[in-house]
């Protein structure tokens, strides 16, 4: 039995060392905190970070690993373009931009082409010829009456007639063909 006891004795020597280092290494750590804690509370943080070199810090910021990092979606989300775009100085805009160099890059051949493509020019010739040959025919018959009038006051001027004195004439039939409207 003696030597059971020899080997609880030698073991609780050889753990004394340790358990001992254990509680000091826990008064240590608390001692540590506070002492951290009373010069944190002593520091003027405005003149701390007044001594860091923001360049150096930038320096060594890996930027594509935040800009991996950052979710442009659920930025863009945020943003409000109608506001955006309201700030936008068109006009500012417009009044840099090179308008020859512009009409340069335009293929005008193409372009009339296209819009000659989207136009119904023998219709559109169509109509524009018939009114103007409608507008010439009236304006001739106009003239024709005019002329007519002029002839009868004259005749009724060389005859010594009344105005007026002339048995009255029904009117003819319009000669002009109907046209749709």
């Amino acid at each position: 039995m003696n030597g059971y006891r020899n080997t609880d004795l030698v073991r609780a020597l050889l753990l004394a060392p340790q358990l001992a280092l254990r509680i000091a290494g826990l008064g240590l750590d608390a001692l540590v905190r506070a002492l951290v804690a009373a010069v944190v509370a002593r520091l003027e943080l405005d003149d701390v970070v007044a001594r860091v070199d923001v360049n150096r810090v930038v320096e060594r910021v890996d930027v594509e690993a935040v800009v991996a990092r950052v979710d442009l979606d659920r930025a863009v989300e945020r943003v409000d373009l109608d506001r955006a775009v309201a700030r936008v100085d068109v006009d500012a805009i417009v009044r840099r931009v090179d308008v020859d160099s512009v009409i340069a890059r335009v293929d005008l051949v193409d372009l009339a082409v296209a819009v000659l493509a989207e136009i119904d020019v023998q219709r559109v010739a169509r109509e524009t010829g018939t009114g103007m040959t409608r507008e010439t025919v009236e304006a001739v018959r106009e003239r024709g009456i005019r002329a007519d009038q002029l002839v009868n006051r004259v005749a009724d001027r060389l005859l010594r007639r009344a105005h007026g004195a002339r048995a009255e004439v029904a009117p003819a039939a319009d000669p002009r063909p109907a046209h749709p409207a």
